[in-house]
């Protein structure tokens, strides 16, 4: 019985993650991907199901809404960055002890810091190597107006600016919505622990693409898709906050 029902869940959740990857998505130019709220259904995925059959739900759910919407190039890479992501989550929120929930917070922090800070270094070794306009050519589509030219240099001179004010404004803001969220509730829904695993997660799906789509279209592209999937990832996080309280009523999120 337990089984059945854990296998019935895991279907519905795997469609809850295909359905708001696949309805609710917003194209990012750079990469020919796209943005969405699939990441809530992942997180909730994780609450309900543990790591193993939230790691399917979320890999199996996001992959096949690449399938369908035509983006069969990003299906393999999905299906191996969104299970990690639900992993890495669902296994912090199982530890147990202070001990190895501050090393994996000191963990996480480390490799986000080395991430970031070698996409910056990156970034501006391109830019001295073959200068803007080469780096300009390769995210932007043939034939561009001018207007279009302008507004992407602006945002090339500034992208250093915007991933480190990204960075610390996302980990802040999720910092103080988890408060109220806990506080308004009154449940462990939106623990720290929970928080964590939630943030380790986003950071293994941004660096994941970066990873990808490094191979796919080059570092410059793949470097200026970092801040819509931070606001992904963001969204993600604040929809399941919405969302979470009505489904550990329902009795179906036990931590």
């Amino acid at each position: 019985m337990v089984n059945t029902r854990k296998y019935v869940l895991t279907g519905l959740m795997t469609s809850l993650v295909l359905c708001l990857t696949f309805f609710i998505r917003v194209p990012v130019p750079y990469t020919s991907g796209y943005i969405h709220l699939g990441d809530s259904m992942i997180y909730l995925s994780v609450m309900i199901l543990g790591p193993v059959y939230g790691a399917f739900a979320a890999g199996t759910g996001s992959m096949l809404a690449d399938l369908l919407g035509g983006y069969a190039q990003y299906a393999v890479p999905t299906l191996v960055i969104k299970s990690l992501m639900a992993l890495c989550m669902g296994l912090i929120m199982k530890s147990t002890g202070r001990r190895r929930t501050i090393v994996s917070v000191i963990i996480s922090m480390l490799v986000w810091a080395s991430f970031c800070t070698g996409a910056i270094i990156n970034l501006q070794l391109s830019i001295g190597a073959h200068g803007k306009g080469k780096i300009l050519e390769s995210v932007l589509d043939h034939g561009a107006d001018a207007e279009t030219v302008t507004s992407m240099e602006d945002k090339l001179n500034n992208l250093t600016l915007y991933l480190v004010l990204g960075i610390a404004a996302t980990i802040l803001i999720l910092s103080v919505a988890a408060w109220f969220i806990s506080r308004k509730n009154r449940n462990d829904i939106f623990s720290m622990k929970a928080l964590i695993g939630m943030t380790a997660g986003g950071m293994c799906m941004v660096m994941g693409y970066f990873i990808v789509e490094s191979f796919m279209y080059g570092p410059i592209p793949a470097t200026f898709s970092i801040p819509p999937n931070l606001l992904q990832f963001f969204g993600g996080v604040l929809t399941a906050g919405i969302l979470a309280p009505a489904l550990k009523k329902a009795s179906l999120i036990d931590q």
